[in-house]
């Protein structure tokens, strides 16, 4: 008999929905849904996914589904979360950049069915390239990004299902890979999905990689600043005070 998947709970923490996991949690949890074929949704939260959530109605319904998990990515989540009474700690931040590699090799050593959905044909070529130099048993395929209508997005669907993968990582950015989820979310079953942002830029070498020194600091935001400025001055900020009024807001209403 196979074994239940492991759960952990979930809560809500200034109407956002945050599960408290760990690297290993996080693993156990993959582990489990995949090996029970009892697939789930592993998205992240962060401050930047607060303004997102505020205004997208797809990335609310995702997340807010019984079969998501939202693991925090971001160390002002943990205050957030402490304010509310939720138990967490810096041990409960799970970055993309930590996490991917150990997921990766844990993909290998299962011998699971991995398919890559993002980034552009350029990032991806190099970003897979990569993988499979240092996974070379990894049964991996991927696919592009960039579906300019629904005709590409079936058709990207359809070579799924075909290859019937255990695990399925999406990375179009907060909002855009939530809403495809969702869109595509029957289709793509029984496969366990986790949305990955711009890992791939990372794992292609193509964006820099922060100290990981900054990282433990929760300082990531102020390297990324620096590194393109153009990308992320909004992100970092213009953003927070956005997210500070919405949860001012619902303290109001509390």
């Amino acid at each position: 008999m196979t074994a239940a998947p492991v759960h952990f709970p979930s809560h809500d923490v200034y109407g956002a929905k945050v599960t408290p996991m760990t690297a290993d949690e996080l693993l156990d949890l993959l582990d489990s849904h995949i090996a029970a074929r009892r697939p789930c949704v592993v998205a992240s939260q962060n401050m930047h996914g607060l303004r997102v959530r505020i205004a997208d109605e797809s990335m609310r319904t995702l997340h807010d589904l019984p079969q998501t998990y939202v693991h925090i990515d971001g160390l002002p989540l943990i205050g957030l979360c402490r304010l509310c009474g939720v138990r967490a700690s810096r041990a409960h931040r799970v970055t993309l950049v930590d996490f991917v590699w150990p997921l990766l090799t844990l993909a290998e050593r299962r011998g699971w069915k991995v398919y890559y959905l993002g980034a552009d044909e350029r990032v991806l070529a190099a970003g897979t390239a990569r993988i499979r130099t240092r996974l070379p048993m990894l049964d991996l395929r991927a696919h592009h990004g960039y579906l300019r209508d629904e005709a590409a997005s079936s058709a990207v669907t359809s070579e799924i299902a075909a290859f019937a993968p255990d695990l399925i990582l999406v990375g179009m950015g907060m909002g855009r890979q939530e809403r495809w989820i969702l869109e595509h979310l029957d289709a793509i079953a029984p496969a366990s999905v986790m949305t990955v942002g711009a890992c791939m830029e990372y794992i292609a070498g193509v964006v820099g990689t922060p100290p990981r020194w900054m990282g433990r600091a929760g300082l990531e935001w102020l390297y990324r600043l620096a590194e393109n400025p153009g990308r992320f001055w909004r992100r970092y900020l213009i953003e927070p005070w956005v997210v500070a009024a919405y949860i001012l807001r619902q303290l109001a209403l509390r």
